[in-house]
């Protein structure tokens, strides 16, 4: 699995044209077959900053799309954060869910 992260900071007159153009690309990012998810988050606080997430279960699909003209509009979208973008590509060999937690808590003493 491939975990793509964009964290933008854009300015408050920027912001709303970022977000077009993050929304334009979401839909068609999302029907691709090996796209789990696409998501864009928005945060509070002092840096505002937009995330756009993008979660595949392939990485040559996702690499293809890396490649794609879609992707150059998510790269002209950089160009809308003020300071220095956040960009990871976390390579995932393994998940769990609320197996984990059960796992790690069931052989704790109860605490009174």
């Amino acid at each position: 699995m491939v975990i793509s992260t964009f964290r933008l900071f854009p300015s408050r007159d920027e912001r709303r044209h970022l977000l077009s153009i993050l929304r334009s690309v979401q839909g068609p990012i999302q029907s691709y077959p090996h796209c789990k998810s696409c998501r864009i988050y928005e945060e509070d606080g002092v840096d505002n900053a937009v995330l756009f997430l993008e979660r595949w279960d392939s990485e040559a699909d996702f690499e293809r799309h890396v490649k794609s003209e879609l992707y150059r509009r998510i790269l002209n979208a950089v160009e809308f954060s003020r300071s220095p973008p956040e960009i990871f590509f976390n390579y995932v060999s393994k998940t769990r869910g609320i197996d984990l937690i059960e796992d790690l808590r069931k052989h704790l003493e109860p605490q009174g």
